[in-house]
């Protein structure tokens, strides 16, 4: 899906929120070559569940085009770090390692260093509660204060932490939890973005929001595999009541020429996308995902 287009943007599949970025050293000064599907917003995550493909959009890609469309940083847009010792359930501690996983792209795209660092913090503690304290060991945290300056280096090296985290989940049957992180960074995500649309209409955020119905569907249905107990039940309802709004977005897709690079010998296709929503829809959108965001992160 595109990011959002078809945004863990991050981060990527990791949960949803890890970044698909190449491996670097953790001196300072190397620089860190970051994958074309990060720094793409055009660009989407393939998450593998049970050898189903998800196309979910990467929060990070989300964060940079935030940053891109000069919306200002709003710190109250994030999720309260006091509120990290209420989640005692596995799903709220799952959903909100997304939340918070999300907010920290959010925070590192805007070289909010000192707050970076402590929602790192609070992700170390969800992570330790939900069995992953490995991925976010002492080196990570000595690397993450060591490059707090450099971004690209942040991006790679907490994508390195989450891809560890996401290993793990699926090697050891935890895939619903997994799938949960995934969601949960989406959501967030989506939040952020009708948020600072709302704020600061931008033609280049409205489009990613209303571009969205393809990812809603495969998180209804990722979500209704996993949800084995009924335990998901209200989710996946709140989900389609979402998708319902959704659903009545018109994109069309028109032809572009495409571009041939004679050196590389390759084509690339393009075509324009042209996305028509009226302000009640958006408006019915954007309540929607606050009042769904408000139910994870209580």
């Amino acid at each position: 899906m595109r990011l959002m287009n078809k945004l863990l943007t991050t981060f990527t599949v990791s949960t949803g929120i890890v970044l698909l970025i190449s491996s670097c050293g953790s001196e300072e000064e190397k620089k860190p070559e970051i994958s074309k599907e990060v720094i793409d917003p055009n660009s989407s995550l393939n998450a593998k569940f049970d050898d189903k493909i998800f196309s979910i959009p990467s929060p990070m890609q989300m964060a940079m085009l935030l940053e891109e469309s000069k919306s200002p940083y709003n710190e109250f847009l994030l999720n309260d770090l006091d509120k990290v010792g209420d989640y005692t359930s596995e799903y709220k501690k799952a959903m909100n390692l997304g939340v918070y996983g999300t907010d920290l792209g959010y925070v590192s795209i805007y070289k909010q260093n000192s707050i970076a660092l402590k929602y790192l913090s609070t992700i170390e503690k969800l992570t330790s509660k939900l069995g992953l304290e490995g991925a976010f060991d002492k080196d990570f945290m000595s690397r993450f204060e060591k490059n707090a300056t450099n971004k690209d280096s942040m991006m790679v090296i907490v994508s390195d932490a989450f891809k560890k985290s996401d290993n793990f989940l699926k090697s050891n049957n935890r895939k619903s939890v997994s799938a949960l992180i995934l969601v949960g960074g989406w959501i967030e995500s989506m939040y952020l973005a009708c948020n600072i649309n709302k704020e600061h209409s931008n033609q280049k955020i409205l489009d990613r929001i209303a571009e969205q119905t393809e990812t809603l569907n495969t998180i209804i249905e990722l979500l209704s595999d996993y949800n084995k107990k009924g335990e998901w039940d209200e989710l996946i309802a709140d989900m389609k009541d979402l998708k319902f709004y959704f659903d009545q977005i018109t994109i069309k897709y028109e032809y572009m020429a495409p571009v041939t690079n004679a050196k590389t010998k390759t084509t690339t296709l393009r075509h324009k996308t042209v996305v028509t929503v009226d302000s009640s829809t958006l408006n019915f959108i954007n309540q929607k995902i606050e009042a769904i965001r408000g139910k994870v992160i209580e």
